[in-house]
């Protein structure tokens, strides 16, 4: 398994935090990618602070990372990088 640009972590998991301008745009990162778990059914471990994401995929049935988790991944990103970092 390759680890995604900007991930960090090994097969068990691979872990991110993604920093916003504001809580705003941290809010609307999670709505659309909230719906696209909801349609995938394969969900994140995120925490929110203000600004900043932290995000941990792994698919616990299987115990390690599988293509569902880099599915979502390389989708986080790409939501992402239509925002702007602070």
């Amino acid at each position: 398994m390759r680890i995604p640009e900007g991930w960090s972590g090994d097969e068990s998991r691979i872990a991110r935090r993604y920093d916003f301008a504001g809580f705003p745009q941290a809010l609307a990162f999670m709505v659309e990618v909230g719906l696209y778990c909801e349609r995938e059914d394969h969900h994140p471990e995120w925490k929110n602070i203000y600004n900043k994401i932290w995000v941990e995929l792994a698919t616990h049935d299987a115990g390690k990372v599988t293509d569902k988790d880099l599915a979502l991944a390389a989708h986080m990103d790409a939501a992402f990088a239509g925002r702007r970092e602070a």
